[in-house]
C-alpha cells in the first residue's frame, strides 16, 4: 500500500490516498429466464424425501423472486417405462403467473411412490427435452433465451443407458452451447449411504452418476438425508438462477486490505456481509474468493469491485 500525503496550499489538513496493488471488478448478470426441470424418483421409497421437497417453494424460488428472473418450473419422473416417459407431470409447469404456485409445486413433485425401482433420471431428462416430447406433450417448455437447469431427486444411483459424457452433450445441444452457463445441473442424492439411516433402511445406493453430471456442469451436489430441505433448497436455488455468491480473486491478497464495494457502496470487513476463504473452482483448484452472505448477494446489474494489496493469501 502507498499512501500519498498531500498539503494543500500549506494548510493544516492532510489528505491520504490509498492506492492499491490489484482491483477485482465484477458484474452480477444473470439471465432473464431460466427453464428448470425437476426429475424426481418415483420409485417405493420415496415417499419422505417428495415430502419434504414439496414444503420448500418459497425457499426453491427465492433467489429468481429477488433477481425478477421469469421461472418455468416442470417435473418428470425416473420411470421411463410406458407411455408416458419423459412427460411433464400433468402436461403442466409453473411460472410467475401460476396461481397457488406453491400448491401446485407441491402437487407436482409429489409423484407418488409407484415407480420403476430402476430408475433412470438421465434418461428420462434427455426424453423430456427431446423430440419427440419436447414439440408435443412438453411443448413451450423450452424456451431459446432461457438457460436450462436439471435437478435431479432420488435416492438410488441413475441407471440410464448412456455414459454420463453423453447425456451432457445432449443437455447441452438442448440450448445450442451458446456458453458454458447456460445449462447446469445439479442431484439432491444419497451421497454417503453409511451415514444415512433412512437409506440404509430402504437399501438406497449412492448417486454417482448425478454427482458426476453436477460436478461437471457446475452443479450443486445436495444431501437427501438431511433433516431439511431449506438451506439446500435455496442452494439449488441460487445455483439455478445464476446469480453470484461468489467472486473469485486474481491475486493473492493480503487479507488486511481488502476492500469490498458494490455499486460504490463499500462493506467493511467486519459488517458480516462478505468472508475471505479460499473456495474449490470448477477445475478443482483451491483459489482466494471473497463470498458474500445470502443476506447481502449483489443484486442484478450491480459492479463488484474487490481491492486488495498483494499478500500471502491465506484467510486466518
Amino acid at each position: 500500500m502507498s499512501i500519498l500525503t498531500l498539503a494543500l496550499l500549506g494548510a493544516c489538513t492532510e489528505y491520504e490516498v490509498v492506492l492499491h496493488d490489484g482491483t477485482d471488478v465484477f458484474y452480477q448478470d444473470p439471465p432473464s429466464a431460466v427453464d428448470i426441470l425437476l426429475i424426481v424418483d418415483d420409485s417405493c421409497s420415496m415417499g419422505p424425501y417428495q415430502k419434504e421437497l414439496s414444503k420448500n417453494f418459497s425457499e426453491f424460488i427465492s433467489f429468481f423472486t429477488d433477481a425478477n428472473i421469469e421461472y418455468q418450473i416442470g417435473v418428470v419422473t425416473t420411470d421411463v417405462y410406458g407411455d408416458d416417459a419423459g412427460r411433464l407431470i400433468t402436461g403442466q409447469y409453473i411460472t410467475p403467473e401460476t396461481p397457488d404456485g406453491e400448491g401446485e409445486f407441491a402437487s407436482l413433485v409429489s409423484v407418488g411412490v409407484n415407480g420403476s425401482g430402476n430408475e433412470m433420471g438421465l434418461e428420462a431428462a434427455r426424453l423430456a427435452l427431446t423430440e419427440p416430447r419436447i414439440s408435443t406433450s412438453n411443448a413451450g417448455f423450452l424456451r431459446e433465451d432461457a438457460s436450462l437447469s436439471l435437478i435431479f431427486v432420488s435416492d438410488e444411483e441413475d441407471a440410464s443407458p448412456l455414459p454420463t459424457y453423453e447425456y451432457i452433450r445432449t443437455f447441452q445441444d438442448v440450448k445450442g452451447a451458446r456458453s458454458r452457463d447456460v445449462f447446469n445441473a445439479s442431484a439432491l442424492v444419497v451421497d454417503d449411504v453409511d451415514g444415512c439411516s433412512l437409506a440404509s433402511q430402504a437399501g438406497s445406493t449412492r448417486g454417482d452418476r448425478y454427482i458426476d453430471v453436477a460436478g461437471q456442469s457446475a452443479g450443486v451436489i445436495g444431501d437427501i438425508c438431511a433433516e431439511s430441505f431449506a438451506d439446500i433448497v435455496m442452494d439449488l436455488s441460487l445455483n439455478a438462477s445464476r446469480l453470484m455468491d461468489t467472486f473469485f480473486l486474481s491475486g493473492e491478497p493480503l487479507p488486511s486490505t481488502l476492500q469490498v464495494s458494490v455499486n460504490d457502496v463499500v462493506y467493511e470487513c467486519d459488517e458480516g456481509a462478505w468472508t475471505f476463504t479460499r473456495v474449490e473452482d470448477e477445475q478443482g483448484l483451491e483459489r482466494p474468493a471473497v463470498v458474500f452472505e445470502r443476506d447481502y448477494i449483489p443484486e442484478p446489474s450491480s459492479q463488484v469491485a474487490i481491492r486488495y494489496n498483494l499478500g500471502s493469501g491465506d484467510p486466518t
